[in-house]
């Protein structure tokens, strides 16, 4: 709308001094047009320049987020740079995300807050808007509303590790390794499987009593089949405890602490 203003002034501007007869009203109008014509050009450039007509806003959401690893608990950071202290987060929104997210590296702040009581990431984007529809109107064609910054906070539990890629590479190569040299010692340790072969007999047994307890008329059938989920929750359990063993020794040997 505001260009239309400013090609209807100019315009009528050129009418009015070349086709009125009387030089006084010519003059008087003419003096008219022109200062509407400056204004125009002040707010149009008032506008481009300084956000004439604009405000400046901040919009708050809250997301979750996942680790990146289906097996470790972790989110990435790298650095953009060597001296631009800027950095891009790597993380998941939802755990069955294939491809990972990847915050941008441009107008983008991002913060990292540990030992969070729950993982979220707040985004706080800021933009310029205009104030009202008059505005809109008036300078919509002239400049559309205009993305300024995004502060990316990031809430991180304190059983998280924030590494860098090359930490999690080298953490995942060390993860493997270490993870086959103990199941290469377990199945080397007769005792040690005898033991464990026990522990899940034990733990299958206790199960199954407390659900006979609560419905004696189980069939036969269904305590089999009990027993079956019984055991395949211990052997679970198992690996998960191999694993944040292992994890832990990896750990230690790279010197890293998990979000603290």
């Amino acid at each position: 709308m505001i260009f239309v203003i400013l090609i209807g002034a100019a315009f009528a501007l050129f009418l009015c001094w070349n086709l009125i007869p009387n030089r006084m009203v010519s003059n008087g109008i003419s003096f008219a047009l022109a200062l509407g014509l400056v204004a125009t050009i002040l707010m149009i450039v008032g506008n481009f320049k300084y956000h004439y007509g604009m405000e400046r806003q901040t919009v708050t959401t809250e997301h979750a987020f996942a680790s990146v690893n289906p097996k470790a608990k972790m989110l990435l950071v790298q650095q953009v740079g060597k001296k631009s202290g800027r950095q891009v987060v790597i993380y998941k929104k939802r755990v069955n995300q294939k491809k990972p997210t990847v915050t941008p590296a441009v107008k983008t702040t991002n913060v990292i807050k540990t030992n969070a009581k729950e993982n979220k990431l707040i985004v706080e984007k800021h933009q310029w808007v205009y104030k009202n529809n008059f505005y809109r109107l008036m300078f919509g064609l002239a400049q559309k509303e205009t993305f300024i910054s995004r502060k990316n906070t990031f809430y991180v539990k304190n059983d998280y590790l924030v590494l860098t890629p090359q930490q999690a590479k080298r953490f995942g190569e060390l993860a493997k390794q270490r993870g086959m040299q103990m199941q290469a010692k377990q199945k080397n340790n007769p005792q040690a499987q005898a033991a464990m072969q026990q522990q899940g007999a034990a733990y299958v047994q206790s199960k199954l009593q407390a659900a006979t307890t609560k419905q004696p008329k189980l069939t036969a059938a269904q305590k089999e089949q009990l027993s079956k989920r019984y055991a395949a929750e211990f052997k679970q359990q198992v690996e998960e405890r191999g694993q944040q063993a292992v994890f832990q020794e990896v750990l230690q040997e790279m010197h890293i602490n998990p979000a603290k």
